[in-house]
């Protein structure tokens, strides 16, 4: 298992209205490191379009968080390629403060995605080997969504605009974060902050369709979803007070 490290300024246009480092930036953050990481291992994301048309695509995120990185901080993120079976990827990203202290960590799980017939096809042992990491028989199992209650559900819609969409021609995963904890509102946002998110991807969301984000809050804990006629996304996160 091969670890690849580097160090991150967090700039200003990364920081929300609290200060704090951004969740949809802390996504695209890691996904650049993961992308160094291959690279610098001769299995880029150029040489995977070029050579099999595939792309590398998450499906799952389980988020645990100390704290959120800081306006104008200096962080150490690292990842690591976890293990791997026929058709799923497990990597870690973990963000660390100058002292040594562990903010936060990213468990994510990839699939390879055909980019001509948009389908998930197999991990190929030449894809990953570089990566020195464990092939495994089982499937890591993914998180139970609760429901969200339709008498007291929030929603909002949001149309799909071209700045929305990566060079994988779909929604960049960082977009459906934002859609989802918009209705929860300036003033909660501005009073709490992320401690646990899960986060599933279900369906790809193409450009110039609107799409609707529900919310619903019990306790501590809120519910996301983010369908059209399909479901496209859901999470669960749970918060604390600042």
């Amino acid at each position: 298992m091969l670890t690849y490290k580097k160090k991150y300024n967090v700039p200003y246009y990364e920081s929300d209205a609290n200060g704090n480092m951004k969740l949809p930036s802390i996504f695209n953050v890691a996904l650049q490191l993961s992308g160094e990481q291959s690279l610098s291992l001769g299995v880029s994301d150029i040489w995977l379009k070029e050579t099999y048309d595939y792309t590398w695509v998450v499906v799952e995120y389980a988020i645990d968080i100390e704290r959120l990185p800081r306006f104008n901080e200096t962080i150490t993120i690292e990842t690591f390629a976890t293990s791997y079976n026929n058709f799923f990827c497990y990597r870690d990203f973990v963000f660390y403060a100058e002292n040594g202290e562990k903010l936060l960590t990213i468990s994510s799980t990839f699939v390879l995605l055909d980019i001509s017939h948009r389908k998930v096809v197999h991990v190929e042992e030449a894809i990953v080997a570089p990566y020195q990491t464990e092939k495994v028989s089982k499937m890591v199992r993914g998180h139970k969504f609760g429901k969200l209650n339709p008498d007291t559900v929030i929603e909002r819609d949001f149309h799909v605009r071209f700045n929305d969409i990566d060079q994988n021609g779909h929604v960049n995963n960082s977009k459906y974060f934002d859609w989802m904890i918009d209705p929860l509102g300036f003033d909660f946002l501005g009073t709490h902050v992320p401690e646990k998110i899960y986060l599933k991807y279900i369906k790809e969301v193409m450009y110039g369709v609107d799409v609707l984000s529900r919310a619903d809050m019990h306790d501590n804990t809120s519910y996301h979803e983010i369908k059209t006629a399909s479901n496209h996304a859901q999470a669960e996160i749970t918060w604390r007070e600042k």
